[in-house]
């Protein structure tokens, strides 16, 4: 194909409606090898769709988040407390999806969510989001589910460069849950001495490890020794996440 019909059509992809099928199907990596080129064009041409297509990848990461908390299997018929835990689950689910997905599907006590469009200290792509109306850009919540090596070391530095660039009363509160425990687990953990270190430079810092995650772990006979300077979430990470949303925190999935 002539490298100028080739641009063309390029630039006729970029006109196209978005729709939230063909993001779920790029996010999902369902597309073709030449829709892919497309998407990648279109992302460093259109801003909107830049902005759509990470909205969407961050609901889907959260919803996922949000059933890594299940009970395992076996124990779902036998755990007195699940009738506890599908309410919480469902509610973050419609809320990060009202929240993330494109803006408030409810009225009334729900409002438009407040844009969080400057953050001192956050690099390019990142996003964040908050879900109050009355939004305090001094506090973040860095939130992990994965032990991927590259983000285990990504949230440490992503912690200390926001602390660094806020003021003196700002706080961030990292929270770990499904494999993202990974950072907080003494025998497990690389980085042991730096969450030391950086929790004795900054007392306005806090992690919190998954209380959910911790007792499925333990049910499955996994013994569980957090470093000194984790705290436990009482129920889920996605509660943690929930309640300092409600109360004007941004969030950030790292």
């Amino acid at each position: 194909m002539p490298a100028d019909v080739e641009e063309g059509e390029m630039k006729n992809a970029a006109k196209e409606p978005i729709s939230q099928e063909y993001l779920n199907a790029l996010v999902d990596r369902e597309l073709t090898a030449d829709e892919l080129e497309q998407a990648y064009s279109r992302s460093e041409e259109d801003a909107v769709f830049k902005t759509r297509a990470c909205e969407t990848r961050t609901l889907k990461e959260m919803v996922k988040s949000a059933y890594a908390e299940l009970p395992p299997a076996a124990s779902i018929t036998q755990y007195k407390g699940v009738t506890q835990w599908w309410p919480q689950a469902i509610a973050a689910v419609l809320v990060l999806a009202m929240g993330l997905g494109g803006g408030w599907m409810a009225r009334g006590e729900l409002d438009k969510p407040a844009q969080v469009e400057r953050l001192a200290g956050l690099p390019a792509g990142y996003q964040a989001v908050s879900l109050a109306s009355k939004v305090n850009p001094g506090k973040v919540l860095l939130h992990l589910d994965s032990n991927e090596p590259a983000r285990l070391e990504a949230v440490l530095d992503l912690a200390e460069r926001l602390l660094k660039a806020g003021k003196a009363d700002a706080r961030v509160e990292v929270v770990v849950n499904s494999y993202g425990l990974n950072l907080l687990r003494q025998d497990v953990s690389p980085y042991r001495e730096r969450i030391e270190r950086l929790a004795e430079q900054h007392a306005n810092l806090t992690f919190v490890a998954c209380g959910q995650t911790l007792a499925r772990l333990r049910q499955e006979g996994v013994h569980v020794a957090l470093v000194p300077e984790a705290k436990v979430a009482a129920t889920s990470a996605i509660s943690e996440i929930l309640g300092r949303m409600r109360e004007g925190w941004v969030y950030v999935k790292v």
